[in-house]
């Protein structure tokens, strides 16, 4: 039986003999010379089968004017990479890929002669006293600071990882309690602008609060609950931005089943009492979600009876002489005269 996907891919551009020919304008691809080459002939393949015919939307036959969209998506886009990278994708899903690309092109970096948008991106943007990478723009949405970034750039990258941000395309995340959202977010600003980076901030508030840095630091020795899928429900020991990260990490391997690195160290939610004591010791802040598990870890042993446990040896039984090996003599003093 076909799948739908399948099914969708062979109907998803239709011929249309009432659609007039024209020429293709393309923007110019940028990157290596031997990407630009293969570039233009994958996306000269893809124009061609896009301008032959009329696009699918989902089961919906798309208009002209949605047609002419997926046209100028397509257009606009100038990453030879991404027609490379693309170059395997049926129709249906480089569709998609087109679209959010172009959305991606169009938008964040919108043409020059968008005076408005244009104005709006210089009206937002903070520059730091020297530039060394490219514009980020941070934000806040759904409990998360937000990090785009308009052109990649490692060391930004490492950055951000360093400040215990992740990659969910198209920008760098971390989940944040919504008390302390917007000091995360400028702190990341101000971080930002201190590597060199140009920051865009839409929101007048927070954007006021970064140029005269209003906010409350983060601790750089933390303990966490881990947010990744492989160590959830652990603790998250974090010391990226500590100075002394080599202190820090032989400390945590004393700690029993700990899972350290350099950056930091995963500990079982059962350990919460070697927590407490490791914090108070090494000077780690408990986060408030970090506290909430060790509450509901010490609610699993409420109501327990304490116990001293003094476990008993087992009585030792001595070993038996060995015999010595018999080696087929009689003793002198037993034989016969």
């Amino acid at each position: 039986m076909p799948r739908l996907g399948d099914t969708l891919l062979k109907h998803l551009v239709t011929k249309e003999t009432d659609h007039p020919e024209s020429d293709i304008e393309c923007a110019a691809l940028t990157g290596s010379e031997k990407q630009i080459s293969w570039a233009t002939d994958i996306r000269a393949s893809r124009m061609l089968v896009a301008k032959s015919g009329r696009v699918l939307f989902g089961a919906l036959l798309a208009s002209r004017e949605q047609s002419e969209e997926f046209m100028i998506c397509l257009q606009s886009i100038r990453r030879a990479h991404w027609w490379i990278e693309t170059r395997t994708l049926g129709h249906g899903q480089f569709l998609l890929a087109a679209l959010d690309e172009g959305f991606l092109v169009q938008h964040v970096t919108p043409p020059k002669d968008n005076a408005t948008a244009h104005a709006v991106l210089d009206e937002a943007l903070l520059a730091p006293s020297r530039v060394r990478g490219p514009i980020a723009e941070v934000s806040l949405a759904a409990g998360k600071v937000r990090v785009v970034l308009i052109e990649f750039d490692e060391d930004t990258n490492t950055l951000l990882k360093r400040c215990g941000y992740r990659w969910d395309a198209p920008a760098w995340t971390r989940p944040v309690a919504e008390d302390v959202s917007e000091h995360r977010a400028i702190e990341i600003a101000v971080r930002l602008l201190a590597h060199g980076c140009p920051v865009r901030i839409f929101d007048e508030a927070l954007r006021q609060r970064a140029v005269e840095n209003d906010y409350d630091p983060e601790p750089p020795r933390r303990v966490e609950v881990s947010t990744s899928a492989k160590y959830s429900t652990k603790f998250h020991l974090v010391w990226t931005l500590d100075e002394k990260p080599v202190q820090c990490k032989k400390a945590a391997q004393q700690l029993r089943g700990a899972k350290v690195f350099d950056d930091g160290a995963y500990v079982s939610a059962s350990h919460f009492e070697e927590i407490l004591d490791f914090a108070d010791e090494h000077g780690f802040t408990i986060t408030p979600e970090a506290q909430s598990l060790i509450e509901v870890e010490k609610g699993k042993l409420a109501g327990s009876v304490k116990v001293a446990a003094r476990p008993k040896a087992a009585a030792v039984i001595p070993p038996q002489p060995a015999l010595a090996p018999a080696n087929g003599e009689i003793d002198a003093d037993l034989l016969d005269d």
